[in-house]
């Protein structure tokens, strides 16, 4: 494994790069962050690099090795073709990875990607993803982490702000939860599958919404939107099933406000939904999708149980039958390991102590939610604002995924990190009296 060098030219390419974001942010801020925001924005900033630059370093210096790094070395090998033949690097781009390509791309002056990763195919696309950083950035490792710590944070706080327009949350709870989330910033600011994903889902619910709420399409939405599912379908489809899934709920959520004085229209739309819904299940039931999903929900979990590569502690479920019954069996128990495990008392060491931590603070949440006087009414908001809906569908479909596939801890934190924001939303909405309250102290 080829490791980052701690050299001068390295320090000097981070510290450039490193202003670079700054100077971005700047003018960024204007753009993007409202007066009831705005405090906050470099605050966000510095913690998301400082938890990104942990994960840099963590991997690089105290593990020497792992995914992060094996995707870095691909990346530069593939920047190494870009200089030594664009057109070779094209066509690395535009095709997927086989013996014959690899023989003829790769070579003495380019060198050659880890084995692993080019076989495999989704870590082979995050490869090619951050080639382009690789170029731009002299290859560092720590300036390429950087630009995705940024993206990373640009795009929840745009997010953040879309979300307070709904007025469903106190400022302090959408902060924290697009902010400051520590495994959020630590898993998914960094040079890695998880984090590349996360940024990808961000911009594909930014411009979905903005779609959705001011109900206009616009040529570049649609664009990004293509292209970001395009990525995170062959890096992680089931999370674009997820997200299309949710999307279809949240929609129709949409709908129905429409319609909110007109009882026949209302109910009409919500039984062409439940028809539709019945209708699209069976069909998906029926299709190969299904399958190639579950096939590959078996390969994961069966990899991580049997694969003595994969190494720390394990969590067991009390079935693993991958069959659409077995997989309903399972749902809860897969659901519940995915949101909150590890427990602080399986998290007593380094790498787990503030998922153990975030544990306890989304066991209180949970406790508080549906003990409140007014959880009726949380539950009716969340069913009517299609954003929320969306958070719950998501967190259902990827929590079970998550919790159902992982079998490692250590894995385990890293792919259900990406609901956790829509986690803390759901478990800290307001309720009717809250807004009535807070509506009340601003007209004083």
């Amino acid at each position: 494994m080829i490791l980052p060098s701690a050299s001068i030219i390295e320090f000097l390419v981070t510290f450039l790069f490193l202003l670079f974001i700054f100077v971005a942010a700047y003018f960024k801020k204007s753009k993007i962050a409202s007066d009831a925001f705005k405090g906050a924005f470099y605050l966000s900033l510095c913690y998301r690099i400082v938890f990104s630059l942990f994960f840099a370093v963590f991997y690089a210096f105290v593990l020497k090795g792992g995914d992060t790094l094996a995707y870095w070395q691909g990346a530069n090998t593939l920047n190494n073709l870009f200089f030594d033949s664009p057109m070779n690097y094209i066509d690395c781009m535009m095709s997927d990875a086989s013996p014959s390509l690899f023989n003829q791309h790769f070579n003495s002056n380019t060198g050659f990607p880890p084995g692993w990763i080019y076989r495999e195919k989704e870590g082979w696309i995050i490869c090619k993803i951050a080639s382009i950083f690789s170029i731009i950035t002299f290859k560092s490792y720590f300036a390429m982490t950087l630009i995705l710590a940024y993206l990373s944070f640009a795009g929840s706080w745009r997010l953040m702000e879309l979300i307070a327009q709904f007025k469903t949350h106190a400022k302090g709870n959408l902060l924290f939860a697009f902010m400051f989330i520590p495994s959020v910033c630590f898993w998914c600011s960094g040079l890695s599958k998880d984090g590349i994903v996360y940024v990808l889902v961000l911009y594909l619910l930014i411009n979905t919404f903005e779609i959705i709420s001011e109900n206009r399409l616009s040529v570049k939405r649609i664009l990004v939107i293509l292209i970001v599912s395009y990525f995170i379908y062959h890096t992680r489809s089931f999370i674009l099933i997820a997200f299309l899934a949710s999307v279809i709920f949240a929609y129709g959520a949409r709908l129905t406000k429409k319609f909110e004085s007109s009882p026949l229209a209302k109910f009409s739309l919500r039984l062409v939904y439940v028809i539709g819904g019945f209708f699209i299940i069976f069909m998906f039931s029926k299709s190969d999708a299904l399958t190639n999903l579950i096939s590959e929900a078996n390969i994961i979990q069966q990899d991580f149980v049997n694969n003595e590569v994969y190494t720390g502690k394990k969590y067991e479920l009390i079935s693993s039958d991958v069959s659409p019954i077995g997989l309903l069996k399972s749902f809860p128990q897969g659901l519940l390991f995915g949101i909150y495990r590890p427990y602080i008392t399986e998290s007593l060491s380094i790498s787990l102590f503030l998922n153990g931590l975030e544990s306890i603070l989304f066991i209180f949440l949970t406790l508080r939610f549906f003990l409140s006087f007014n959880v009726l009414n949380k539950m009716n908001k969340i069913r009517k604002n299609e954003f929320l809906l969306f958070s719950l569908v998501f967190i259902l479909i990827i929590g079970f995924m998550a919790g159902f596939t992982s079998i490692l801890f250590g894995v385990l934190v890293r792919i259900r990190a990406i609901i956790l924001p829509f986690v803390y939303l759901i478990l800290t909405v307001r309720g009717k009296k809250e807004t009535t309250e807070l509506i009340e102290v601003k007209s004083s």
